[in-house]
């Protein structure tokens, strides 16, 4: 039995001793995984969720340069930022609204209910709503005209942003 513990415990015990303790149980108790939607949101984890929630709803493509403007930028905002935004005249209103539908089914909280304004000849031109979940929030905004149309989904990280601009005033009161 003592030569179990040792080996068990990794100190001392020839190769002999470890081997056959590598079929107790109790040593190797499996961790139960977190569910999936779970933990803190990585900035990766939240491209995931942009990407993924605008493909569901067939908007178009996220806009590569926007893609990667928070990478490349110098801003130290920019590390608190994931972005998508669509163009394309095939974007309306009921895209914007089956997105708002798929981030609740995801556990988002509508922060603030949307704000629609309609164009002169009555038609909806812009939708802008905002959404909470675990730490981080999601701007909605659709702007449509007759001649282009956009949607886009500005992701931040709270404590991020917080801790930006903290350092940002400390930085210019200097």
């Amino acid at each position: 039995m003592t030569a179990v513990a040792i080996g068990v415990a990794g100190c001392g015990g020839d190769s002999s001793d470890r081997e056959g303790d590598r079929t107790s149980t109790a040593a190797f108790t499996p961790v139960t995984p977190r569910p999936e939607d779970s933990g803190p949101i990585t900035k990766a984890k939240m491209r995931l969720v942009l990407d993924g929630i605008t493909r569901d709803v067939g908007a178009p493509q996220n806009d590569p340069e926007v893609a990667s403007r928070a990478e490349t930028s110098d801003n130290p905002m920019a590390a608190c930022f994931v972005e998508y935004k669509g163009f394309d005249k095939a974007v309306n209103v009921d895209q914007t609204n089956a997105l708002a539908a798929a981030l609740t089914a995801r556990g988002w909280t509508q922060a603030k209910k949307p704000n629609d304004r309609k164009a002169p000849h009555g038609t909806v031109d812009v939708v802008q709503a905002v959404f909470k979940k675990r730490g981080w929030t999601v701007v909605m905004d659709y702007r449509g005209s007759s001649l282009s149309r956009t949607l886009s989904l500005s992701a931040f990280n709270d404590a991020c942003v917080k801790k930006a601009q903290a350092a940002e005033s400390s930085t210019s009161s200097n």
